[in-house]
This record gives C-alpha cells, structure tokens and sequence, in this order.
C-alpha cells in the first residue's frame, strides 16, 4: 500500500485538516494509488497519533498556564471517550467568554460518528465523541468536573443543532 514516507506525508495532510475525501484524492494525484474511501479511513486511523501535551505549569496565581490543546491522539479501547485524529473545522477558544462552545473535528476515528471539543462557560474544556450507536461520551475534563445544568443544557441543544444541520440527526 504506502510506504512509511507516504504515510508520514498522509499524517502531515491530517494534521493540516484534510477531509478524507481530500487526502484520498490527493493520494491519487500524487502518487497514481487509488484508495477507497473506506480503505483511506483506515489508513488514517492506523496512523501514529500526536500524544497529549504535558500539563502545562500553574502561574503564582494558581491559574493553570494556556488552555490545552484541543487536538489529540486517538485514545485507548472501547467507551473512554478516545479523542478523533485530525484538526478541527471550529476552535472553541473562538467563542465568547460564559458562552459554551463546541467544534467537529474534521477527520473522524473510524470508531465514532462524530467528534470534537467543548468549552463550557467557566472555560472547562474536553473531547466529546458519539459513537455508530448514538453513545456519547466525554473525556479530558478536570476529574470529578460537572458542567453546570444550564452548560449542559447549552451543549446539548448546541450538539443536536449541528448533527442535524451536518445531517446526522
């Protein structure tokens, strides 16, 4: 199939945000082997992800440093919330402060029907993912964190407007 050159250009293509469609083509163009889509899905997850970056230090206010980053590597098995590879097509840090905000990734792990991150209004942020069988889950939030009723409330509404508005609901 691709050799390791190959692949480690494909993951520079995932980072930079490229749709699986676009790296499919782009596949064909450049080096004259035609992928499936399904076949292109694999390849990216079986890909070397980017690791989590080390926490960052706490300033001598106690507040934590920057704001993790929001794309990561695919995580561990089943139902741990595993984070999709790829950039994502919005950035939560967009929004307004006391707002809560979500994005998409735009390259989806073979495992889920939809990805991304959230940034609740106290500016709390995870991964959230939604599986084939319409499982959600959340992972990267500060242990034993809840977002307030009306943030979850906010993000649910804000989560089901965007599947149906990206035809997944």
């Amino acid at each position: 199939m691709l050799d390791e050159m190959q692949k480690t250009e494909v993951a520079g293509w995932v980072a930079a945000g490229d749709s699986l469609d676009a790296i499919q083509k782009r596949i064909k163009a450049e080096w004259g082997i035609h992928l499936t889509y399904l076949e292109v899905r694999m390849l990216v997850a079986e890909l070397p992800q980017r690791t989590d970056p080390p926490p960052e230090e706490e300033t001598a206010e106690g507040d934590a440093g920057e704001k993790p980053s929001t794309e990561e590597g695919t995580g561990g098995g089943e139902g741990d919330g595993a984070d999709a590879a790829g950039a994502e097509d919005q950035t939560p840090e967009d929004a307004p402060a006391g707002e809560v905000s979500l994005s998409f990734d735009a390259v989806i792990d073979p495992r889920y029907l939809a990805s991304g991150s959230v940034t609740f209004s106290d500016g709390k942020s995870g991964r959230w993912i939604l599986d084939q069988y319409g499982r959600f889950g959340l992972a990267g939030l500060p242990e034993g964190y809840q977002p307030t009723p009306e943030d979850a409330r906010n993000f649910q509404m804000k989560l089901v407007g965007e599947l149906r508005a990206r035809g997944m609901a």
